[in-house]
Order: structure tokens, then sequence, then C-alpha cells
């Protein structure tokens, strides 16, 4: 029959990490953003920041995949590129399967139930600031829920 739960799992998952004032507090480098409940692929991923980050080396964020048991920074990307955190601020970074910037390989995009999807964080993050990160995922299957 329908119902709200039968069409609920069509719609898009929006995920949101937000680091308020100062990065620095990102000095633990992965954040977790969502444990896959069924099988959902990545279409989208964006990020913006208000301060840009000035140390010498590359200061990145990267959208992983990662089996239980494993950290984040030894997971898989689903982005072909970085975001450059030393890039423009207050100009959104937009990867995209069309645009090449999220995986052209669909099993790597994809996010299998009971995996987790994260941010890996690398470089010196503490002049950063109001980074923001949406990645856009949507499911294959109906979760059980």
């Amino acid at each position: 029959m329908g119902g709200p739960k039968a069409i609920a799992w069509r719609a898009p998952i929006r995920l949101v990490f937000s680091a308020g004032p100062n990065a620095a507090l990102l000095t633990l480098p992965d954040t977790t953003l969502w444990y896959a409940d069924a099988d959902a692929e990545v279409v989208a991923a964006y990020e913006l920041h208000q301060v840009l980050g000035t140390n010498g080396s590359a200061v990145t964020a990267d959208v992983m995949k990662v089996a239980d048991g494993t950290i984040i920074a030894s997971g898989t990307s689903v982005l072909t590129t970085t975001f450059d955190l030393k890039a423009t601020v207050a100009t959104w970074q937009k990867r995209t399967i069309s645009n090449g910037g999220i995986s052209q390989t669909q099993s790597t995009r994809i996010v299998n139930a009971g995996q987790t999807l994260g941010i890996n964080f690398d470089g010196t993050m503490t002049a950063c600031a109001g980074i923001n990160i949406i990645v856009l995922l949507q499911y294959l299957r109906e979760p059980s829920w």
C-alpha cells in the first residue's frame, strides 16, 4: 500500500558537517558522518570555508567510506580530488558524478549497509574556520527500518 515509509527511503540523504569559528577543534583528524543502514550511492559533495588554511603543506578534506572497525583515514575515498581548504574563501567546491569530482567507478561511490561514511582531514587545520561540508546520497534499496 504506500504510505510515508514507502516513499521516504527514496528521498536523497543530506549529510551536513560544520566546524564553527575555529577549526583548531579538528586536531582529531577524522569525523564520522553516517552509518549506512542500507546501500546508498554518493551523488554529490560540497565544501565551503570562511577562513582558509595557511600551513605550508596541503590542508585538505576527503570523504571516505570504511568498513566497521576501520578508522576513517584508512578508508576508500569517494572523491576523485580532495577538497582544498586553502582555496578561495566563501566559494563552494563542488564534486558531482557529472563533473568528475565523485568517483566514476560505481562500486567506489556506493556505501554498503554496515559501512561508515566520514571525513578525513589532512594537514595543519589550526588556521581554517567556518568549514562546511555537505554530502548527498541516494538509497539504492529500502532500509530495514
